[in-house]
């Protein structure tokens, strides 16, 4: 269960990611995560959300994105959802990085940096994304005696 949810609703045009990079940099920061996690979890929504408004949204910047931030003592869970296109997940997966082509990292990437990523794709009305980042314990942050991971 949260013991805190923070939710932010922005539109999908990529000027309004520097928001939700603050604001998700500024809730790291807040409950105890260090500098290189905090980072990469910044990291980690900024692909969500680009790839929302490239794939999803057809770069459309008339749309929204749902932000859905849930804090407890023991992770931080994000949920960002889109209502655009579908999202086919059997297409989801990261690429081989060995490949060299640009661009198609940002799955790889957000896998990469937290500990679960996990797509909805059952709904025709919306997508969701799921990403957490779990903290260990140790020593102290806005829940007592937590420490994040690095």
């Amino acid at each position: 269960m949260a013991l805190e949810n923070i939710k932010l609703s922005v539109p999908s045009h990529p000027r309004y990611l520097q928001l939700v990079r603050g604001m998700m940099g500024k809730i790291a920061h807040i409950i105890g995560f260090s500098e290189d996690a905090s980072g990469h979890i910044i990291l980690a929504v900024d692909e969500a959300c680009s790839n929302i408004i490239k794939h999803s949204y057809m770069n459309d910047h008339k749309k929204k994105i749902d932000i859905s931030v849930e804090i407890n003592e023991k992770e931080l869970k994000v949920h960002i959802t889109d209502y655009g296109k579908q999202c086919d997940i059997r297409r989801m997966q990261p690429r081989n990085i060995d490949a060299l082509s640009p661009g198609g990292l940002g799955i790889y990437i957000m896998n990469q940096v937290m500990d679960s990523v996990k797509f909805d794709c059952s709904s025709p009305r919306q997508n969701r994304v799921t990403m957490i980042k779990r903290m260990k314990v140790g020593g102290q942050s806005a829940y007592g005696k937590i420490n994040a991971l690095e």
